[in-house]
């Protein structure tokens, strides 16, 4: 049985009572003190009546910071070459395009990039792909909706010219 993990706006997965359940049956061993469960008070509480030695489950995080913050915080604790830190990721993209409406697309992707301070993702996303590249390491051709971003094809991140197929860049950015 499949469970539906809902993740919180941190990014946090949450359980229902229902899912560790279902977690329990299909893995006796599982360790549920490292999940977060939705309202840990019935079973915490009923362990401690029943007087049952078992661990209590853990309350759902309280993040200090709000969620870009918390984004910020974590981009900055990537592992990344100085190199990619001060690269010029608009130059790099722009020397990749071979006509001017891909010049274009290049652009207006890259201001909804910079308008969402995904910059350090894009120098982040070249790091890797070159990394993969340098260590011969085979990935996917793409999938969902990053399939549409014209900047992502010329980085590497798929194989999927979004241009030939029309495809909309809005719908990845929005």
């Amino acid at each position: 049985m499949a469970v539906k993990i809902k993740r919180n706006s941190y990014g946090d997965c949450i359980y229902s009572e229902d899912d560790v359940l279902n977690l329990l049956y299909e893995n006796p061993d599982l360790d549920i003190s490292k999940l977060y469960i939705e309202n840990t008070e019935i079973y915490n509480e009923t362990l401690k009546k029943l007087g049952i030695d078992l661990p209590q489950l853990s309350q759902l995080p309280v993040h200090p910071e709000t969620v870009s913050d918390f984004d910020k915080k974590l981009q900055n604790n990537w592992y990344m070459p100085e190199y990619y830190k001060s690269f010029d990721v608009l130059d790099y993209l722009i020397k990749k395009c071979q006509n001017k409406e891909e010049e274009q697309r290049v652009k207006e992707e890259y201001a909804l990039f910079e308008k969402k301070n995904f910059l350090s993702v894009l120098k982040f996303l070249i790091y890797f792909v070159e990394t993969l590249r340098k260590n011969n390491v085979v990935w996917g051709v793409g999938r969902g909706s990053s399939v549409s971003s014209f900047c992502l094809f010329l980085i590497g991140v798929h194989k999927i010219n979004p241009l030939l197929y029309d495809l909309d860049h809005r719908e990845f950015l929005r």
